[in-house]
């Protein structure tokens, strides 16, 4: 009987001191290759500090989340970068999939580069 108030007991406070945290688990994929994932496409939250990559199959997860509306930032380079809003919820995990479609340059903007570029050079052998 005593093992039994001993166990109830540990499993009371276990429960009670328990941490009521959530947890945001999410793919980052691109849309432009049939949804292939981006490996190391820059997950974050904006106006905190957490900041991670994604794995080798697009995946990330942030934990220790206390219950709120959180606004994740989602970049890669030569994508456009997107922000979505998710709800944590200390009961149920939050799944988010992200698709980021590639960032378009303009022929004027290319030419201006390219421009700039060749200056540059002119500039450099001229010395």
């Amino acid at each position: 009987m005593k093992h039994l108030i001993y166990i109830s007991l540990f499993l009371f406070t276990a429960f009670s001191f328990g941490q009521n945290t959530g947890l945001i688990v999410g793919k980052v994929l691109d849309k432009e290759m049939n949804d292939s994932p981006l490996v190391l496409a820059n997950v974050a939250i904006k106006g905190t500090s957490i900041k991670l990559d994604t794995d080798l199959t697009g995946l990330f997860v942030i934990e220790n989340l206390e219950d709120g509306d959180y606004t994740l930032v989602c970049s890669f380079v030569g994508y456009e970068s997107q922000e979505i809003d998710v709800h944590v919820d200390s009961m149920d995990p939050t799944e988010v999939k992200l698709s980021l479609a590639a960032s378009t340059i303009s022929l004027n903007d290319l030419a201006l580069v390219m421009a700039s570029a060749d200056s540059d050079t002119k500039t450099t052998s001229a010395q």
